[in-house]
């Protein structure tokens, strides 16, 4: 296939073009050749959060763990992006076709699907991929997911850790457990420490988002945009570290 199809076909998925990429593969375009650039297109709908192309190019033959070498947000492991950016259907869609819940991005020196779910917050994600068999003890460096989760105040993916036998005994570097680095963030005001991390420019607009959770915690969202509007950086986190260290205490007593 020459280069110019796999261009189309990179270019239709890009697009969300779902007949246009059914009809090139039907033509021969082939589902894992990456671009010039190093994109595939399975990674690229992932990222999207494409469940129909993702559908697509996986029945076409394309390899679930193949990792994109594209540029700063074309790369990486396909079940990681649409962990990352919480793509349920696009997550479920990748396991059923044997997508490894635990491969890591980076040649495996970076972040699991797992971590990128519990690091972002998002439950169903994480559920997802631990009724999957993903490692809930599969460490980043000296990181667990659990420790990740308890540190961002998610209490929703703290409890499905736990219940997928996450051990809240493990320490990192320094001895810490995922309850004591719940304890240390208890306190603190989640939007000043946001703010402070965004070490933003004076001149930089701020916007600060709160959105409910279930649990009666609040999820705060952070969006800075550089003077002038150009482009915008995002941090946010989660109020439910108290719960977070009473839930982790408990568990720790049984």
């Amino acid at each position: 296939m020459t280069t110019s199809s796999t261009q189309r076909l990179i270019t239709a998925v890009e697009r969300g073009k779902v007949h246009r990429v059914d009809a090139l593969l039907r033509q021969g375009a082939s589902p894992s050749v990456a671009s010039a650039d190093g994109e595939t297109p399975l990674y690229l709908a992932a990222v999207s959060g494409h469940t129909d192309l993702v559908r697509l190019l996986l029945e076409a033959g394309a390899p679930p763990d193949a990792e994109s070498r594209g540029e700063p947000g074309s790369s990486g492991l396909p079940l990681c992006a649409a962990a990352c950016w919480d793509h349920v259907e696009v997550v479920r869609e990748l396991l059923t076709h044997g997508a490894d819940p635990d491969r890591r991005e980076d040649d495996g020196t970076a972040y699991s699907p797992l971590m990128w779910a519990a690091s972002c917050g998002h439950h169903r994600t994480a559920r997802l991929l631990l009724e999957a068999d993903a490692d809930p003890h599969a460490r980043h460096r000296d990181r667990t997911p659990l420790m990740a989760a308890a540190e961002r105040g998610s209490i929703a993916v703290v409890r499905a850790l736990l219940c997928h036998g996450a051990d809240p005994r493990l320490t990192d570097t320094w001895g810490r457990t995922a309850g004591d680095l719940a304890r240390e963030q208890c306190g603190k005001d989640l939007e000043s420490e946001l703010r402070e991390r965004a070490r933003a420019a004076r001149n930089s607009r701020c916007e600060v988002r709160r959105s409910p959770r279930s649990e009666g915690t609040e999820l705060i969202e952070l969006t800075v945009s550089s003077p002038g509007g150009r482009g915008a950086a995002h941090w946010q986190g989660e109020t439910g570290h108290a719960l977070i260290a009473a839930l982790l205490q408990d568990a720790l007593r049984g």
